[in-house]
């Protein structure tokens, strides 16, 4: 009655803990899920305030961006000194990749670029210095009394200056004193002209070489660059279809490239419509001629850039000839500029020695504003950038909804706005549900925490409760192994004292049974101190050098006398092997771990016992094996067996005695051997238990 009392006090212990639990995990699991409910109701505003408010900071991040890009595309426009020449600036600009042209002032606000030729005269019309020769060449077509009298100009060149600044005051504009070399190379063209005519291919090609050629270049004021420029273009015709001057045509092209868009040594340069014809030639016949476009590919799409502006340049300069023409002067702010029915977006900004004004189009703007692209790509949002008078920029051009933002551009676009608007109101359903799944994952996963640590909790209260049983068990068990003996020896000694004995040999006997249950008492006290000892991991062992073959014979020694009182019905075999290598262990340790096994092979081999101890060597460990041929366990069992206090045959009223700490106390010294033990065993067939440590 009391051990079921227990029991049931047990259970109604284990029933409370349950129900603490259940209410330590559903209350807090059911005011999750109040909280999410609630959240998941209020989330569509705050999705759309956390997106309103996300992006309003990601736009004023990005304009803070383009005002920096456009202060420092500013402060470049600054390089240079108020002598450098205009080319220079023109090409820095255009390398900047935001500028589509340029027109620059001096300090009195005259244009001092673009600066073009008052008329488009060069040296094939009609001249009173060529007249005869052109009459030859063009009206006659005597091109070889063309030819001499053009050689006879070029060597008459010295008497004809005087003729020649006259003609240079109608062509540019100004009193020009041609120097002999203009006279000559403009000759030594002409004659080359007429050659060609005549087919004297390598002739034409000589004379007008010596032009394309000539070593002036470095030093030659703008109408001598005219000249050689013009017989580059007209030498390349020469020879473009003989494959014999190849390599003249690509040399002479190099040079048409090289001095267009520079000036030379003495700061002179092609006035600004001849340079732009002679670029666009030679784009051209770059682009049509395969070896060319390969060797000057890099070459030829930067003078395709410079023409671009250049062209720019040239057409709006004719619109804003001064300073004065220019709309508005507010320095690095955007303006619209209009040139008949075209419009660019204008900059003015002041530098040393002058102002420049420098063009833009659409499509340049739009790519200097890449902040605003490269920001809201992945977004799910769109902008939209509009100009001082509405008109549209960048961005997305049309949208059905209004925008949910707006703010200026910057400083440096007066006027001009940006929008966002969403891409789709479905936006905020998106976000709304990336959010409700976000509240909803981490509710399921707060919940499954709580789930586990109940669940760890419950298993760690179960262990608990078990363990306690156990020990109540084995306080049971320890109380029965107890008292068995020393209830034997009181009645063997009671008896001798009474003298109710028959002779001494009967004394004998009930002495050597006295010996034997002081021997069984003495072994459970034993195990109770050495559990005592591992429970508080106080047990030390002597590590030396050990033989396994006396472990094994004193473990055989220990048990010997137990063992033969059974009088033929116990046959103990012990089989060592010759040349057993030697262990490192606690030699009297390992004698106990032996003598358990022996024990319990003796305990649980009823009748006809048959019991054997092997000793072998096997992959570098010695094997300590016990068998014998009793009630053996099951698989289950086997799992369980090195458990403290576990018996397979947990009745007070079994007939093998133990408390269930024999192999406990084994596996504990093994696995302090750093060694292993395991169990083979089949119901009904007995067991073998095998001990192995490293051989030294």
């Amino acid at each position: 009655m009391k051990i079921i009392g227990k029991t049931d006090a047990g259970d109604d212990r284990m029933r409370w803990v349950v129900l603490l639990l259940a209410v330590a995990v559903i209350l807090p699991t059911v005011c999750l899920l109040w909280f999410m409910s609630q959240a998941v109701k209020n989330e569509r505003l705050v999705v759309r305030q956390k997106l309103v408010t996300l992006y309003q900071d990601k736009l004023s991040e990005t304009v803070r961006e383009t005002d920096g890009r456009w202060s420092e595309n500013c402060r470049f426009l600054d390089t240079g000194t108020p002598t450098t020449h205009p080319y220079e600036k023109l090409i820095s600009a255009v390398d900047k990749n935001c500028f589509d042209g340029m027109i620059i002032y001096d300090s009195t606000g005259k244009r001092i670029y673009p600066l073009l030729a008052t008329g488009q005269d060069s040296i094939t019309e009609p001249s009173k210095i060529f007249s005869e020769a052109w009459e030859m060449e063009f009206i006659q077509k005597d091109y070889l009394l063309a030819a001499r009298l053009y050689e006879l100009n070029a060597q008459r060149g010295a008497e004809l200056i005087q003729i020649a600044a006259r003609i240079g005051e109608k062509l540019y504009g100004q009193k020009t004193e041609f120097s002999p070399d203009y006279i000559q190379l403009a000759a030594l063209i002409g004659k080359s002209r007429c050659m060609a005519k005549l087919e004297m291919t390598d002739e034409a090609v000589k004379t007008c070489k010596q032009v394309a050629f000539s070593s002036l270049e470095e030093t030659a004021d703008s109408p001598l660059l005219v000249l050689i420029g013009d017989a580059r273009l007209l030498l390349m015709n020469f020879i473009q279809s003989n494959k014999k001057y190849n390599d003249l045509y690509k040399e002479t092209f190099n040079k048409l490239l090289t001095m267009v868009f520079v000036s030379n040594q003495a700061g002179f340069s092609l006035p600004t419509d001849h340079n732009l014809f002679l670029a666009q030639k030679a784009l051209e016949i770059g682009n049509k001629t395969s070896f060319l476009r390969n060797a000057f590919s890099a070459k030829l799409e930067h003078i395709h850039k410079l023409i671009t502006a250049e062209a720019n340049s040239i057409r709006y300069s004719e619109y804003y000839p001064t300073i004065d023409a220019i709309p508005s002067r507010q320095t690095d702010r955007l303006q619209l500029l209009q040139a008949g029915k075209e419009t660019l977006y204008g900059l003015y900004h002041k530098i040393k020695g002058g102002s420049l004004l420098v063009l833009l189009t659409k499509n340049s703007i739009a790519s200097a504003l890449v902040n605003y692209k490269e920001n809201f790509k992945d977004s799910d949002v769109v902008y939209k950038i509009i100009d001082d008078s509405g008109r549209f920029v960048a961005g997305i051009e049309e949208s059905s909804s209004k925008p949910f933002v707006d703010t200026l551009v910057g400083k440096h676009f007066p006027g001009w706005k940006v929008e966002l608007y969403f891409k789709g109101w479905d936006v905020f359903e998106k976000a709304e549900r990336k959010q409700t799944a976000v509240y909803t994952w981490t509710g399921v996963l707060v919940i499954v925490f709580i789930l586990a640590a109940g669940g760890l909790a419950g298993q760690a209260v179960n262990k608990q409760i078990k363990i306690n049983k156990l020990k109540n068990d084995f306080i049971a068990t320890v109380s029965h192994e107890l008292k068995t003996p020393l209830a034997s020896m009181r009645v063997l000694v009671d008896t001798l004292l009474e003298g109710n004995y028959k002779d001494q040999q009967q004394v004998r006997e009930y002495l050597e049974l006295t010996s034997r249950e002081n021997q069984r008492l003495s072994r459970l006290i034993d195990n109770f101190l050495t559990f005592s000892r591992m429970e508080r991991n106080k047990q030390a062992f002597e590590m030396i050098e050990s033989s396994p073959l006396a472990i094994a014979r004193a473990a055989a020694e220990a048990v010997k006398t137990k063992f033969d009182n059974e009088q033929g019905r116990c046959k103990f075999d012990i089989n060592i092997s010759e040349n057993l290598p030697p262990v490192k262990a606690d030699r009297d340790a390992m004698v106990t771990v032996l003598v358990n096994l022996l024990d319990n092979a003796y305990k649980y081999s009823y009748e006809n016992k048959k019991i054997e101890l092997k000793v072998f060597s096997k992959d570098g460990k010695v094997c300590f094996q016990v068998s014998d041929n009793g009630t053996g366990m099951s698989y289950r069992a086997t799992k369980k067996i090195f458990n403290r206090f576990y018996q397979v045959d947990r009745r007070l009223s079994r007939r093998a005695e133990g408390c269930g700490l024999g192999l406990s106390i084994a596996k504990f010294i093994v696995d302090a051997h750093k060694g292993s033990i395991f169990v083979e065993s089949k119901p009904g067939e007995g067991s073998t238990f095998t001990v192995c440590l490293n051989s030294v």
